[in-house]
């Protein structure tokens, strides 16, 4: 300060301390001490020395990624794969219980398919169920998905009734850990069963809320199978004494074609809770199917 060095200033410093504790100035000082220190602790800071480094700029927000559309590989064309939704189109989905399901609750976001809640909508159908253009015999449906915490739908498939209230088998999709239908329902009801009927393999491998899972569906003769991040975690044979018995045992009953084998649709269902779809694709399969007992009479319900 005014040119004044660390070492002259400090001698300034002592002798003017030895002058206000002198006989003649002691009482004023001591009525004045907490305005000398702070008056010389301010100018201690500003003689010698750096004043601080300004503080950082903020972090810019990081712009979004741009998204690319999944690509098919050479492999996956060669074995007859194709795109129902790639993140950025939409190549074989329509709107079940609304025609106009982007308007509705369903947005295509960031990549994603994304049935979006607001806290007022959670519980309640907004986007309604998506269904596929095409109908499909033998095949392999591969998709991937992201609930949110408490967060449920599923694929439906060998789809039948209305597009009020569709009903079928159902590759169950749930937040296992706080969903209370997952919860309450037991096994039968949580992620890869076929819903309320079978319920999934105990080792399988579950992302949870706000992390990407993959799942599959193979219908191949009267044979299924449900996937769940590369692992098979449902397996049944339609038509036999076993699965007439789990049939018989769920809670679920339906139309004439229940149980049945029949050339299907898809259905991604809007169950009122938030969830996202990506890199949805599927592969029919013209192959022979494996050779499975013949389908005996109805079950009685």
């Amino acid at each position: 300060m005014f040119g004044v060095s660390r070492s002259a200033f400090s001698a300034s410093k002592k002798t003017f301390l030895a002058l206000l504790l002198s006989p003649p100035f002691l009482p004023m000082t001591m009525k004045m001490l907490p305005s000398i220190f702070a008056l010389l602790a301010s100018a201690g800071m500003a003689v010698g020395q750096t004043p601080p480094p300004p503080a950082p700029a903020p972090d810019q927000p990081d712009q979004p990624a741009e998204i690319k559309p999944y690509v098919l590989s050479d492999e996956e064309r060669g074995a007859g794969w194709r795109l129902i939704f790639d993140g950025k189109n939409n190549y074989g989905l329509r709107g079940l219980t609304y025609n106009d399901f982007i308007n509705r609750g369903w947005r295509i976001d960031h990549g994603t398919l994304f049935c979006v809640k607001e806290i007022k909508d959670m519980g309640l159908m907004t986007g309604g169920h998506l269904i596929t253009l095409d109908r499909y015999d033998d095949f392999e449906f591969a998709f991937e998905w992201k609930l949110s915490v408490s967060g449920k739908s599923g694929i439906m498939y060998f789809a039948a009734g209305t597009r009020e209230k569709p009903e079928g088998f159902v590759y169950s999709i749930i937040d296992d850990v706080h969903n209370p239908d997952g919860l309450k329902g037991g096994p039968i009801r949580r992620t890869g069963a076929l819903y309320n009927i079978i319920p999934p393999a105990e080792d399988k491998k579950l992302n949870g809320p706000d992390q990407w899972n993959e799942g599959r569906i193979i219908v191949q003769g009267n044979h299924v199978e449900h996937w769940l991040n590369g692992g098979k975690v449902v397996e049944y044979n339609l038509g036999t004494p076993e699965f007439q018995r789990q049939l018989a045992a769920s809670p679920l009953r339906g139309g004439a074609l229940w149980g049945k084998k029949f050339k299907t649709a898809l259905v991604v269902e809007d169950d009122g809770e938030e969830v996202e779809f990506r890199n949805l694709r599927i592969r029919p399969i013209y192959t022979a199917a494996p050779v499975t007992p013949a389908t005996p009479a109805a079950v009685r319900r």
